[in-house]
């Protein structure tokens, strides 16, 4: 669950079927989720807050993208063309050292203005070369 406000469960991602296991990144690279909340279908995000997973730190990720969409549907949620870039940057998570596990990092602020009905974030990069990436939280923070 990777926004669900609780340290003890984690979101964890392998990558796609056939993705061969000795590339040069981590399996986790590209992978991610999209969201709408549902508090409101008008929203402004302007920083994201990632928490590590509970074990291995090479699961990491180090940098992500944030795009926003006025789509809700699945299917047209799924189109790589309803998407609006945000954010591209890091995590918060140190590349150079391990900030311990299941922890809360340095929340990521951005300039954003634009109002989006739904969210994507997708890993751009982790720690190391891995067999997936994992994170316990993922929140996408703003207003409303």
């Amino acid at each position: 669950n990777a926004i669900d406000g609780d340290l003890s469960t984690k979101y964890s991602n392998y990558g796609g079927i056939g993705r061969s296991r000795s590339s040069v990144v981590g399996r986790g690279v590209g992978t991610g989720f999209f969201v709408t909340p549902s508090i409101s279908n008008a929203t402004i995000a302007r920083s994201i807050l990632f928490a590590t997973a509970d074990d291995s730190a090479d699961r990491d990720p180090l940098t992500v993208t944030l795009e926003g969409s006025n789509a809700t549907t699945n299917a047209t949620l799924r189109l790589r063309s309803s998407w609006t870039l945000i954010y591209n940057g890091s995590t918060g998570i140190d590349c150079s050292k391990d900030p311990g596990r299941s922890r809360y990092v340095t929340q990521q602020n951005f300039p954003n203005t634009k109002i989006f009905a739904s969210y994507r974030l997708l890993i751009t990069s982790q720690r190391n070369i891995s067999d997936g990436v994992q994170y316990s939280e993922a929140q996408i923070l703003g207003y409303v």
